[in-house]
């Protein structure tokens, strides 16, 4: 594996630290080449987000069950994941893995606690001035799942839509290509956090479900939560429709190092942000080049109860 080291910080700026918006992202030959396959036109991701967006809006469910077999090799007859599927996913996990979890959950529930925000009317001779809180009536959330299932994701959406009263969480999550169903632990993830729905459904077509409805999918007041880069292009594309949050781009991470630093951890923490996607960046900034030199990925990423798969090590390139 080669990874990219730089000792001329303007050049780091040019290639490694350059951010570009959305529509400027590199298109390489291999994507119009798999969207050729996929879509039967070498379209751009955002062309390819319209495409299924305007199905899904014009088809509805047979639309949606197009799409998952045709981008995640799963043909389901149902979305929607029964309840009781839900709560026995909690005890299919190791019971440390579902500790953390609760006690990531706790903590998250914690700080949300302290940020809500209060209504407050005051009444004069000349009226009343105020501002009235409420809570959305149904959020979505796209929980990713498919190359590395994100349950921490999960539950910093979920948890705070909770807190706020939110009176319907509905989840949308890929379907793993080798079982069809949900990642384990994002359906544990959905149980601690009180999730009400999940649905196998991922990518843009998750999206435009949540956006505009479908004869199973409702249709919510808000989209929040990560995703790869056609997740967010149809996140941009839905809004006014709905709400987001925001639109997340690639994950980036820096760890600053000096010659104190503990390569493992180092690479550790790097290796953790890189698996989110593949274009993801793990950068590490260093005064010491015998750290530079000792920091690297493991040879194989051990695979782990999460269902994250071992290849990881490859994408910190």
């Amino acid at each position: 594996m080669t990874i990219p080291m730089f000792d001329d910080i303007a050049l780091a700026r040019r290639t490694i630290l350059r951010r570009v918006p959305l529509d400027e992202i590199e298109i390489t030959p291999a994507m119009f080449d798999t969207n050729e396959r996929i879509y039967g036109a070498r379209l751009t991701p955002a062309e390819a987000v319209d495409r299924i967006i305007l199905d899904v809006r014009g088809r509805g469910d047979a639309a949606l069950s197009d799409w998952t077999a045709r981008l995640d090799g799963v043909r389901r007859s149902g979305f929607e994941v029964p309840r009781a599927r839900i709560r026995r996913a909690v005890a299919a996990l190791a019971p440390e893995l579902v500790e953390a979890l609760k006690l990531a959950a706790g903590e998250i529930e914690r700080f949300h606690r302290r940020q809500a925000r209060n209504s407050w009317v005051d009444f004069n001779v000349e009226g009343a001035l105020g501002q009235l809180v409420l809570p959305l009536q149904r959020v979505g959330l796209y929980a990713p799942g498919g190359s590395a299932p994100l349950p921490s994701s999960l539950l910093m959406a979920a948890i705070p839509a909770r807190v706020a009263g939110v009176e319907e969480i509905v989840v949308c999550s890929p379907p793993q290509r080798d079982t069809g169903e949900v990642a384990e632990i994002v359906l544990a993830a959905a149980q601690i956090a009180g999730v009400d729905r999940v649905f196998a459904l991922g990518g843009a077509q998750a999206i435009a479900a949540m956006a505009y409805g479908t004869q199973t999918v409702p249709q919510v007041d808000k989209i929040a939560g990560p995703g790869n880069l056609y997740v967010v292009l149809a996140k941009r594309a839905v809004y006014g429709v709905v709400g987001i949050e925001a639109l997340p781009g690639p994950t980036e991470t820096m760890v600053i190092a000096d010659e104190t630093t503990d390569p493992r951890l180092a690479a550790a923490d790097l290796l953790a942000q890189a698996e989110h996607d593949l274009v993801a960046s793990a950068i590490m900034l260093t005064t010491s080049r015998a750290v530079r030199s000792t920091v690297r990925p493991p040879r194989r990423a051990p695979a782990t109860q999460s269902g994250a798969p071992p290849r990881l090590g490859w994408r910190w390139r």
